[in-house]
């Protein structure tokens, strides 16, 4: 939730001992990790869905076993009378962290979370926005999760706060008021003032059809955080439209699964044109992606997955949640998927048109555009919460709830040739350039994924990659600490420090060198019936043979027809022309010795992994 100021210490205390106590006493197997995965964070859960064993976010919300065991608890959440959501114990190893990251997501567009420090030390540090502090022991502080914010613990103890996340209510607001005018002593609130009955808890997180006015809710505050960068502004313009549309659609069906259809389709038409003005590379004001932003508040939440339904509360027989009515034996999201077919190359290799020219197979499934926003949305794999070190990830990385929260978001956004989402067991295709950084991360999410390696003439891509640099369009990272100037584009290789005080044209080199390396690394673990290789002037040369032959590959079937010409992809900056990477031959050629020897590894596997049999070549 947005807050006029980083921090406000709320004009309450609480007995930190007594909580202490309630927290040691809870049994070693209450502690679960942290479902980012962060080494050294682990959590008790005290509220969820149901009260369940559970990191999840949506649904009726209920007491766990573990909040019974904490009777003080009970009544610190009772005196503040709050409606409460998903609440825990945190606790934080010493000498670990909890990487800087923004809470962009629709759960925190309306929670707020309150911090009261249990066990603590000096060198516990809270840093939001530009503001860093120590939060005492038995304090109450809430933060603007809207800022850059992260954790330290430098101590040698282990820290635990207890954290309780709310909509708000109860005694919350004259406390947050009181604390913004500076104007009452802290209330010490003792163990035993008040009975710890008569908790309320959330039964309604989120829409089966959001409704236009909640979504134009959601737009003004992407609005007010936005900028006034012209390109931003005409998403927005097309996104406004979007919303007038779907309030035509509510005025007809409201939440009724009739309207299914039409909002299906309102929603995939928006998400291509905003595509198409370029959203994917473009950010707020704090850095966070534009798409994201967009698709987190508005786009994943407009309409619940198909098999929802509005039903009462199983706990008190009132109030109204989002629940499916499906089996309970369906299957994970993980599981729903079937073969991933994943694009891998260096920036600015074509991959993009490969994709939208595979994308015309049946029984394939994709999101129609760039998968940024979406991979980098699970808590854990975004570059800010990793310490900036790059968009690697390795086998380590694809925990069980990353994996599971992933395939979720992939799979609510996957859309077939005729616009048709997911149902069922599915073919994913799936690209973008960082992928090439990632193979082992998705071969341990999907073992059974085919990997397409796409090469192109290594002083071609060069060309292009400097194309886009000075573009300004490719900036992935538009304020990357520690980076002169702050704006970096397309994807963060490993090492990347080392590179202040190059010139462009080594920085880009070594941006290839360095993900081509890394990727043949990888592909050369993978079983290699699994692993296809295509270069990319043969498949211009020959498009409608090569995309036959690669289809086949991989177990697909093809029956479109694709003639001699492939049209340009949505991202060429400017007219393909043969041997246009003269222009900058001198340029490319100083920097032929970063380059070479990862080229002529790359052209060997091409050879050894291609496509084409030596009686078609």
């Amino acid at each position: 939730m947005r807050l006029k100021q980083p921090f406000l210490k709320l004009p309450i205390r609480f007995d930190a001992d007594a909580l202490a106590a309630e927290a040691r006493a809870l049994p070693p197997s209450a502690w679960t990790p942290h479902p980012t995965g962060f080494v050294g964070n682990e959590a008790v859960r005290l509220v969820t869905p149901a009260g369940e064993d559970s990191d999840n976010i949506e649904g009726p919300m209920a007491a766990t076993d573990s909040l019974n065991r904490c009777d003080y608890v009970r009544q610190i959440m009772a005196e503040i009378g709050a409606v409460w959501g998903r609440s825990r114990f945190m606790g934080l190893a010493p000498g670990r962290e909890v990487p800087s990251h923004i809470d962009i997501n629709y759960y925190w567009r309306t929670h707020l979370r309150i911090h009261i420090p249990v066990i603590t030390n000096p060198g516990v540090l809270f840093t939001c926005g530009d503001e860093t502090i120590h939060m005492a022991a038995g304090e109450c502080w809430v933060f603007d999760s809207f800022r850059w914010h992260d954790v330290q613990n430098k101590g040698s103890e282990q820290r635990i706060h207890l954290v309780l996340d709310t909509v708000g209510g109860g005694l919350l607001p004259d406390l947050m008021e009181a604390a913004e005018a500076e104007t009452a002593e802290p209330r010490f609130f003792r163990p035993g003032e008040r009975k710890s009955d008569g908790l309320v808890f959330e039964k309604v997180n989120s829409p089966k059809v959001m409704s236009p006015w909640e979504m134009r809710c959601h737009l003004a505050f992407t609005r007010e955080h936005a900028g006034s960068d012209p390109r931003v502004l005409r998403i927005l313009e097309r996104v406004e439209k979007f919303v007038g549309a779907w309030a035509a659609a509510w005025a007809r069906f409201g939440t009724d699964d009739g309207g299914r259809q039409t909002y299906e389709k309102l929603l995939g038409a928006v998400r291509k044109d905003v595509a198409n003005l370029g959203i994917g590379r473009l950010a707020m004001k704090n850095e966070v992606s534009l798409e994201l932003m967009i698709e987190q508040m508005i786009f994943t939440m407009a309409l619940a997955r198909r098999g929802a339904a509005i039903v009462a509360s199983p706990e008190s027989g009132t109030g109204l949640a989002v629940a499916s009515t499906q089996a309970a034996t369906e299957l994970s999201f993980r599981d729903r998927f079937d073969r991933p077919v994943i694009i891998v190359s260096t920036p600015r290799s074509g991959s993009t048109l490969l994709y939208e020219t595979l994308e015309q197979a049946p029984g394939l499934y994709s999101t129609g555009d760039e998968s940024h926003w979406l991979i980098e949305s699970v808590p854990g794999l975004a570059p800010a919460q990793r310490g900036w070190h790059s968009n690697r990830l390795a086998a380590d990385d694809a925990t069980a709830d990353r994996a599971e929260h992933l395939a979720r978001a992939f799979y609510q956004s996957l859309r077939d040739r005729d616009g048709k989402p997911a149902d069922g067991r599915v073919r994913m295709l799936e690209k973008t350039p960082k992928n090439a950084l990632r193979v082992p991360f998705f071969h341990a999410v999907w073992p059974d994924s085919h990997f397409v390696y796409l090469y192109r003439d290594v002083r071609e891509t060069l060309y292009s990659m400097m194309e886009a640099w000075h573009s300004g369009g490719f900036r992935t990272y538009p304020e990357l600490p520690g980076w002169p100037g702050g704006s970096w584009s397309m994807l963060l290789i490993p090492g990347w420090e080392r590179l202040r005080g190059l010139n462009l044209m080594q920085i880009v080199a070594q941006q290839w060198a360095t993900t081509t390396e890394a990727l043949l690394d990888d592909l050369e673990e993978i079983t290699p019936d699994h692993v296809h290789a295509l270069e990319y002037g043969a498949f211009l040369a020959a498009p409608q043979a090569e995309a036959t032959r690669l289809a086949k590959a991989i177990g697909l079937e093809w029956d479109r027809s694709l003639g001699d010409q492939l049209p340009l992809s949505k991202t060429t900056l400017t007219q393909p022309a043969k041997d246009k990477w003269r222009r900058m031959e001198g340029a490319i050629l100083s920097v032929w010795p970063i380059v070479e020897r990862a080229d002529t590894r790359a052209r060997r596997f091409l050879e050894t992994r291609s496509l084409r049999t030596p009686a078609a070549a």
